[in-house]
């Protein structure tokens, strides 16, 4: 007999209009358009493969991108029909219903112009002319033609991508919006060409047939409708749509990354709340007879289970948690919850944030190298004794795959606690997702083979008389120290976490990286606020979309100021001097002054440890500054070769 589920809601099936959801997890379309032919089964960024193994999604959505990689126009064109045969197959093979999604999106024509509903700039700042009639008909035509092609080349299901920057959006818009006929002026007017697109796809893929839409409740941007234009909508919409995911933001508005603010709601960082569209899903639920699917901010199963159970939403839907971990429904289901890689929720493994410079999970090295790295770990043909120094991100990784191998492994920490720098993870609502991911990373190594001695601080000596067959050194590094006139009258940033109830009044923070800025918004709570960056934009190591999201805090942070440009000359016991982008010295006074400028690998105390055996590997900020991203991909790859 099965055992009960901890997760009954979340895994309940549901029968709409005669197709069996059998639980209320839907796996959210990804691509990375560039990068799509890495591997043979990585149809988008994260491999189909993964998340059909997953096994325990109700539907898995592939992308549109599927014509691409046989340089095709459309995924059921002849030359591309193999492809999307083969992606069909490897969807299904978990048992999840396979979706096709369909793209409700502006043309671009051969003069240069963009399809919009009128004539301007573009949402990218492209020129825009209007859409005839005809261009409308054609659009709404091959929409439709795709989804009667998808129900009879197989698929369990469509859809429909009226969301973000698509044509929905833009003729939603009362600013995009100025036409004068039938689809112009009013709001009715202004749903028209939407909904005689939804009526002929109903028409062409059959009233049985599962249709999700997507949504934005709002586009983030001020051109945007207002979400009671949204729900009008989607109460015209009753009878056409099976499910409405609801979304927010947009895409590409602004046109370039600097100006991607609106994509931040669209993919949520650490600076957006969890389900922050939930508000408005259950407004919907409420407000028409539609069945609801949530996306933005999901990774917990308990938050997922307690909110269909409450009728806020009936699905949720997953986007990057599936990156981070593509078995994430399946542990669900298991109840191994504790066993969930939690997504960082950093973006890196967003083509657009990262701008491609290095797309990668930060969590799961076999993100985008399936084609390399295997599910599970093949046992080591020759048993080493694996020794690691240092118990933060990097070591923990180190150790873990080296102990998955079969290796003997013993892991040596100075401190009484597990963690490294991920410690300053306790404070701070930005953060969670931080020190969610320390502490699985803590429950996996005490669950393993690994011994662990606390309260130890490594020598060369010891490690030598250990006899050790490989070394992972993982020390870490420690604060900077800027040659400025004062230094001595600066706190070390990192110190003030755990504290910051202690201060008050006027506060100076020497650097705007990521420790500077997030301190910052912490402090800002209960004082005044400066940060000070010699780069041109705040938090200069981080991704785009991070950036965005930290901008809109600092936004809405009346007592947090960054200034950028400058650079600290003296610190004094009442503040500090700075030279602005001018060349002009400033008094900024201050009760408290932070350093915040960066970290330094601790490289001689790493070097220390080369000689003791020739398998000795530097990982983590010991050997270069980086990030969990770059710590967890080097323990990783290094342990995986031993």
């Amino acid at each position: 007999m099965a055992e009960e589920l901890r997760y009954p809601h979340l895994f309940m099936p549901i029968d709409i209009e005669g197709t069996v959801f059998r639980n209320r997890i839907i796996a959210a379309p990804m691509g990375v358009p560039r990068a799509i032919q890495l591997s043979t089964t990585d149809y988008g960024g994260i491999s189909l493969y993964d998340k059909s193994l997953g096994g325990s999604a109700a539907v898995i959505v592939t992308e549109h991108y599927l014509a691409l990689i046989a340089k095709q126009k459309s995924a059921f064109d002849k030359y591309a029909m193999d492809v999307t045969r083969e992606t069909l197959s490897v969807m299904k093979q978990g048992g999840a219903l396979a979706f096709m999604e369909l793209m409700f999106h502006s043309k671009k024509r051969s003069d240069g112009t963009n399809e919009a509903p009128s004539d301007g700039i573009f949402l990218n700042g492209e020129p825009a002319r209007a859409m005839a009639y005809e261009e409308m008909q054609i659009q709404i035509e091959e929409i439709a033609s795709k989804a009667a092609e998808a129900r009879r080349f197989g698929f369990d299901g469509i859809m429909l991508h009226f969301g973000h920057d698509s044509l929905n959006s833009q003729f939603l818009s009362p600013i995009w919006n100025t036409r004068s006929d039938e689809y112009g002026g009013s709001l009715e007017n202004r749903c028209r060409f939407s909904l005689e697109a939804l009526q002929k796809i109903r028409q062409a893929a059959g009233k049985d047939y599962p249709v999700i839409l997507r949504v934005s409740r709002h586009l983030g941007v001020k051109e945007s409708y207002e979400e009671d234009d949204m729900l009008y909508f989607l109460k015209q919409c009753e009878g056409l749509v099976s499910i409405v995911n609801i979304s927010m933001g947009m895409d590409c508005y602004g046109g370039t990354i600097d100006r991607y603010e609106a994509n931040g709601y669209a993919h949520s960082t650490v600076f957006t709340p969890r389900m922050h569209n939930l508000a408005f899903c259950e407004r919907v639920k409420k407000e028409t007879s539609h069945t609801v699917c949530i996306v933005g901010g999901v990774n917990d199963p308990d938050a997922c289970e307690k909110i269909i159970a409450s009728g806020k939403t009936d699905f949720v839907m997953l986007g990057r948690q599936l990156v981070a971990d593509p078995f994430w429904p399946k542990k669900a289901q298991e109840g191994r919850t504790d066993e969930i890689v939690p997504c960082l929720r950093c973006l890196n493994c967003y083509h657009i944030s990262t701008e491609h410079y290095n797309t990668q999970c930060s969590v799961n090295p076999r993100f985008r190298r399936e084609n390399r790295v295997p599910l599970k770990l093949p046992p080591a043909e020759n048993k080493k004794k694996v020794i690691v120094i240092g118990g933060g991100p990097a070591g923990m990784k180190a150790a873990l795959t080296a102990d998955e191998r079969g290796h003997e492994v013993i892991l040596i920490e100075k401190s009484g606690r597990l963690g490294g720098a991920l410690k300053y993870a306790d404070f701070g609502e930005h953060k969670k997702d931080l020190k969610a991911y320390r502490e699985y990373l803590i429950r996996m190594v005490e669950r393993s083979d690994i011994q662990v001695l606390f309260n130890t601080e490594a020598n060369s000596e010891m490690i030598r008389n250990m006899e050790p067959d490989a070394l992972f050194v993982c020390v870490g590094a420690k604060p900077a120290v800027p040659p400025v006139k004062g230094i001595e009258n600066a706190e070390t940033a990192l110190h003030a976490y755990g504290k910051q109830e202690t201060y008050s009044g006027r506060i100076a923070i020497i650097g705007g990286g990521a420790i500077g800025c997030e301190l910052g918004i912490e402090l800002a709570e209960s004082c005044d606020v400066t940060v000070i960056e010699m780069a041109s934009l705040p938090v200069p190591k981080e991704n785009w979309l991070y950036r965005h999201g930290f901008m809109r805090v600092l936004k809405e942070t009346p007592n947090l100021k960054v200034l950028t440009e400058c650079r600290v000359k003296e610190i004094r016991e009442d503040g500090l001097v700075y030279t602005d982008h001018t060349g002009k010295d400033i008094v900024l006074p201050a009760d408290h002054v932070l350093n915040a400028a960066g970290m330094v690998p601790l490289k001689k105390e790493a070097n220390a440890f080369f000689g003791i055996t020739p398998d000795t590997f530097l990982i983590g900020d010991c050997g270069r500054i980086g990030n969990v991203m770059s710590a967890v991909n080097e323990a990783y790859f290094t342990a995986t070769n031993l």
